[in-house]
């Protein structure tokens, strides 16, 4: 039975996909979703030394259906190393219609106890790293009129959060910085959108230890429960997909109705 018109519009066949960040489960499960879906995908770090986090996500592609995904350590935050994983994108996959960004470095302090290196480091990798991504695959894309770019992010580029002051600030950034390259280049016919996760269920998320933040963050939440990695699946596709073809500069927060409340 051919597919319906609809269903081929989530279709991303010959395309080809950079996912940045890809050790993170939110970056796995990215790099699963559009190799599904048709996509042929190169894997690349956010930070180099991940090389056991990667090989589990390499897996899982191959598990989907591209065998021998090429992979790619670099830092994210240097735009020498994210422009040659770009260029490498281009040579070994034949071109770069997707990017997409799963880049996050935590820090929960009290601001008072923030110095600058801290800064630095924040900005740098969950703030700046996406800027390096975006501007250098949007060369690429310009230059072959046209792109689909999602930048996976969380809740608090929406809202603060006590003792995150320095983290939100860096992910309000990128939500700005969406915005505004969706303005840019509408004509251009590069689309770039924002994919809000909400408290994920990872090892390294402060919501999964036990104690009384987890307590009384599981009660505030609308579902009681955290976000599963692989539950942005559907959303990502949508966003990357010629279903969204009219979509750009927006958010879609997979958060189960977290940013409703006041």
């Amino acid at each position: 039975m051919p597919l319906p018109e609809a269903v081929k519009d989530f279709s991303l066949s010959g395309k080809c996909a950079l996912v940045i960040g890809a050790e993170h489960p939110v970056g796995r499960t990215a790099a699963v979703t559009l190799v599904e879906a048709g996509a042929r995908v190169l894997l690349a770090s956010q930070e180099p030394g991940m090389d056991k986090a990667l090989k589990a996500t390499v897996e899982a592609v191959q598990s989907a259906g591209q065998q021998n995904p090429p992979v790619q350590s670099q830092s994210a935050g240097q735009r020498s190393q994210v422009r040659a994983t770009v260029e490498s994108t281009v040579r070994q996959l034949g071109g770069l219609d997707i990017l997409v960004t799963a880049l996050d470095k935590q820090l929960y302090a009290p601001i008072e106890d923030v110095d600058d290196s801290t800064f630095d480091l924040v900005l740098q990798e969950n703030f700046k790293s996406v800027w390096l991504c975006c501007q250098e695959a949007g060369r690429v894309m310009l230059e072959r009129s046209g792109g689909a770019i999602v930048a996976i992010d969380n809740v608090t580029a929406e809202r603060g959060l006590p003792n995150a002051t320095l983290y939100c600030a860096a992910k309000g950034a990128v939500r700005n910085l969406v915005r505004a390259l969706a303005l840019e280049w509408a004509r251009r016919n590069i689309r770039i959108n924002l994919l809000e996760c909400g408290w994920l269920d990872t090892a390294n998320n402060p919501a999964t230890q036990q104690g009384e933040f987890s307590e009384r963050l599981i009660k505030y939440l609308p579902y009681r429960r955290l976000l599963k990695p692989d539950e942005i699946a559907g959303a990502l596709l949508y966003l990357v997909s010629p279903a969204a073809g009219f979509v750009t500069g927006t958010s879609l927060a997979v958060d189960g109705g977290l940013l409703c409340r006041v």
